[in-house]
């Protein structure tokens, strides 16, 4: 037969009960110790590290700006009044543009695929002028907007010289010398090359037609200077005109317009208009010379016809 179950639970208690208690005899009961087993332990498998190969980041190379292109100028000059026009490499239509350091009033600014650029600017004032484009720059000499256009100059030089030749048939007299039509050179309106024996009258604004009539035969005056006269006959004429023997027929230094009226050369070429226009002009020589009686201007004439 079966034993009836009996509770552990008093045993237990009473146990629990002791642990608390003194025994009185200065011993107390310790509380029970249990060897617990000890927690497993696990081990990791040792797995060989993975080699890791990272590519080189390939090296970064930062380039430099490139350099601008330099600007260079290939022609600066003045096609019309108050216009200065340049040409030439490397500008862009950002560039400053100046007039003599200030802000140039542009007409046009235009730049071609290959880099070439034609640049137009209006200038008020007349005279010398420096016309940079960014630091590239250049001088340039402009008239007044309302001054004489070379081609109005060179069209009345073209009307003085059938007129001239009303007064001295020079095609027939020095058949070997020519008329050209030179730049403008102010202060000079004319000169003679013997050597090429051409005569050069020089678009020099602000003078009539009649002005350059008279430059023409004062020129031509050089020529018969030159064809006709030999250092006995000048030395002849010197004393027609009451001038001293020993002054030098031409003075190369003479550069002054003072100075210019003070040349025995000059003085002949001046006197040689005189007879050609009948006196229409009278010589500008005062200084070297009174104006010549109307028997020095025979006495003259009949020295270059011999």
């Amino acid at each position: 037969m079966a034993r009836p179950f009996r509770s552990i639970l008093p045993a237990v208690l009473a146990l629990a009960s002791l642990s608390a208690c003194d025994t009185g005899d200065g011993r107390q009961l310790q509380d029970p110790v249990f060897d617990l087993p000890a927690p497993p332990v696990t081990v990791a498998e040792t797995v060989p590290p993975i080699p890791l190969t990272i590519p080189p980041l390939p090296e970064l190379v930062v380039e430099p700006d490139a350099a601008p292109t330099p600007i260079e100028i290939e022609t600066l000059f003045s096609p019309a009044n108050a216009t200065a026009e340049m040409s030439g490499t490397g500008a862009v239509a950002t560039d400053a543009v100046t007039v003599d350091a200030d802000p140039a009033d542009v007409l046009s600014f235009d730049v071609d695929t290959e880099g070439r650029f034609v640049l137009q600017v209006w200038i008020d004032d007349e005279g010398a002028h420096t016309v940079c484009v960014a630091d590239a720059c250049g001088r340039v000499y402009t008239l007044a907007a309302d001054a004489e256009s070379p081609e109005q100059v060179v069209a009345k030089i073209e009307q003085a010289i059938p007129l001239a030749e009303e007064y001295l048939d020079y095609s027939v007299e020095y058949p070997e010398w020519e008329i050209t039509i030179g730049g403008a050179l102010a202060g000079t309106g004319g000169t003679t090359d013997v050597e090429a024996k051409i005569v050069t009258i020089y678009r020099n604004r602000g003078r009539t037609v009649d002005d350059f009539v008279r430059t023409i035969l004062h020129e031509f005056g050089h020529v018969a200077d030159f064809e006709r006269l030999d250092d006995a006959e000048r030395a002849e004429y010197l004393a027609l005109r009451g001038i001293d023997t020993a002054t030098s027929w031409r003075s190369e230094s003479a550069h002054r317009l003072d100075q210019w009226g003070l040349q025995p050369s000059e003085d002949f070429a001046e006197v040689m208009v005189a007879i050609w226009t009948d006196q229409r002009w009278l010589p500008r020589t005062e200084q070297l010379a009174p104006t010549p009686a109307a028997d020095i201007l025979v006495a003259v004439e009949a020295l270059i016809a011999t």
